[in-house]
């Protein structure tokens, strides 16, 4: 997800070396011209307190319930650049990579945040940042993906993405997941995602979304405290029937990942939560789920907003049989925000 106006004009002076990128800029407000050198350089360890405090102006994180450096020592990405002037920290972006338990496949790009301080805005140091982290790819990655609000879809399609599916925002009660009925309960067992076998989940996981992420689980127990999760197995198999995550930050308890085989085991887990936690509750669910959308619905959500997730590359990671199972979904660092 991005937080920048794609507009202005870049210089055509560009110094690249092994660590930093420098390039003249020029900006044109208040009726005035001011040069500007930038540098882009990779982010290193002492800058995590300065990006701490670059971020408060961010309104994704003034309701979190974690803080940039929170998210940057559990959850390092790949690549996370930077750029400064004299006037110090002006933008920041980061991309992850996730691999694929199987040789055939190539790992796959995920950009991050892309936040541009706001009295730099509109003149095109957004577009700067992610055009330069998004070229930082390997010659073995080919596939980057992107969360993305509506209003920047026309910079990514420029840039070559095109879109694979969109996510419905919602947010209503927990609770009114407290008082269901007629569910059937025979051979599923509820137990605390904490106490569950991460491998198991990972496997079941796996199952439907395309990468294997059993390090992304492993590091929401160790490094995330403001979570809580379930998960429904099979009395008589012990198998997986379907799991879910909940992340809590001032304004909302956040759903997602939500994975259930059917309808009964959502319920089930959502009913879970009610019992255990009270609060508006934020979830994103794939448009293309109406199942899931209008059980929701039923529960009195309304929409907020539209995320579309967009991509590079010849091959849609996701298709029509995934989202039958996918209740509400996650799958970046933005989700603990």
């Amino acid at each position: 997800m991005s937080d920048h106006d794609c507009t202005g004009e870049i210089s055509c002076c560009s110094i690249a070396s092994t660590s930093t990128s420098q390039y003249s800029f020029w900006l044109y407000r208040d009726e005035k011209i001011e040069s500007l050198n930038l540098f882009i350089r990779p982010m290193i360890s002492r800058d995590i307190y300065d990006i701490r405090a670059f971020f408060t102006d961010c309104t994704l994180f003034h309701s979190a319930a974690i803080d940039f450096s929170m998210y940057y020592y559990a959850f390092r990405p790949k690549h996370s650049y930077v750029i400064i002037s004299k006037h110090g920290l002006l933008a920041h972006a980061s991309i992850n990579q996730w691999n694929f338990n199987n040789n055939s496949t190539p790992s796959i790009l995920m950009l991050g945040l892309v936040y541009v301080r706001p009295d730099y805005r509109k003149f095109g140091i957004g577009e700067l940042i992610t055009n330069y982290v998004l070229n930082l790819k390997s010659d073995e990655t080919k596939i980057i993906h992107a969360n993305i609000l509506t209003k920047h879809l026309p910079f990514y399609i420029r840039y070559g993405f095109q879109a694979s599916f969109s996510l419905v925002n919602l947010t209503g009660k927990l609770s009114e997941f407290f008082h269901i009925s007629n569910l059937d309960e025979n051979d599923i067992h509820l137990q605390l995602f904490e106490s569950s076998d991460i491998l198991d989940v990972a496997t079941y996981d796996h199952q439907i979304y395309p990468t294997y992420r059993i390090n992304y689980f492993e590091q929401l127990r160790e490094h995330t405290y403001s979570i809580a999760g379930y998960v429904a197995r099979s009395i008589k198999t012990n198998s997986i029937l379907g799991y879910i995550i909940l992340n809590f930050s001032q304004a909302f308890i956040k759903c997602g990942p939500l994975y259930a085989d059917n309808l009964n085991i959502a319920f089930l887990l959502l009913r879970q939560c009610a019992i255990d936690y009270d609060g508006m509750m934020l979830v994103s669910i794939p448009e293309d789920n109406r199942i899931a959308i209008k059980m929701f619905e039923s529960k009195y959500f309304k929409q907020t907003d539209i995320l579309h997730r967009v991509h590079t590359g010849n091959v849609n990671l996701f298709h029509g049989k995934s989202f039958e199972r996918i209740w509400g979904i996650t799958d970046d660092w933005l989700s603990l925000i």
